[in-house]
């Protein structure tokens, strides 16, 4: 007897999935013509090292480039316990960024140990980030305004940032709001969607992600 492999996610999310990529190339074309795989490399990320505001700032000012939004966004450091307090008092599931908007003035704040952990903060500051490109349009994206945080983590994916999701949550030890297989399914629709393979994201993921995304590849070929 011959059993069929359990698909990586529900038919259910991948027709919610399928539905804000419709809804970006539908109502949002230049999102969809301006995404490009982004990877945590030199030539998308030029911030000045050193780990402190001002590599956040110049993060920052990368993705805003890369996702083609022209906002002013504040950014400011969460105020945390030292390294060797956080762990004693369980803060280390604390809040990792956060967006807050009036409609016209945007504030992220960060968690500024990320900053030393390059791929999470990357993957924080794109999420949060994200929440300034949505801000207006959220209440008309498939499952409404209440699905916002998951829509957020998915049209992340659709603007490219795919790979440092996956990757970035990884090293993180957490899923954040999409859990990984939900990810590895839009990281290869996105792969699909703009004629490229999964060789162009596989040198950047460790193996469990790496697994997710041929496994979600050989699903959508």
């Amino acid at each position: 007897m011959f059993w069929r492999r359990k698909p990586l996610v529900s038919e259910e999310m991948r027709d919610w999935i399928v539905d804000h990529f419709d809804w970006v190339s539908t109502n949002r074309p230049q999102w969809h013509d301006q995404a490009r795989l982004v990877l945590p490399t030199k030539d998308f990320f030029d911030a000045p090292p050193g780990g402190g505001h001002e590599t956040a700032l110049g993060v920052l000012r990368n993705i805003q480039d890369l996702m083609g939004l022209d906002l002013r966004i504040d950014l400011q450091p969460l105020e945390v316990l030292p390294d060797d307090l956080r762990h004693q008092y369980g803060q280390m599931s604390e809040v990792a960024g956060t967006y807050m908007s009036d409609g016209e003035t945007r504030l992220i704040t960060y968690d500024p140990t990320l900053v030393r952990r390059p791929l999470t903060f990357l993957n924080t500051l794109a999420h949060e980030v994200m929440h300034a490109r949505l801000e207006e349009v959220a209440h008309l994206l498939p499952g409404g305004a209440e699905m916002h945080e998951l829509a957020t983590d998915l049209h992340t994916i659709i603007a490219g940032f795919g790979v440092i999701e996956l990757e970035g949550a990884e090293t993180a030890g957490w899923a954040g709001y999409m859990g990984q297989p939900s990810r590895a399914v839009a990281l290869a629709m996105f792969l699909k969607f703009h004629d490229l393979g999964p060789a162009d994201a596989l040198p950047h993921l460790s193996a469990r992600p790496a697994r997710w995304l041929r496994k979600a590849w050989a699903e959508e070929d």
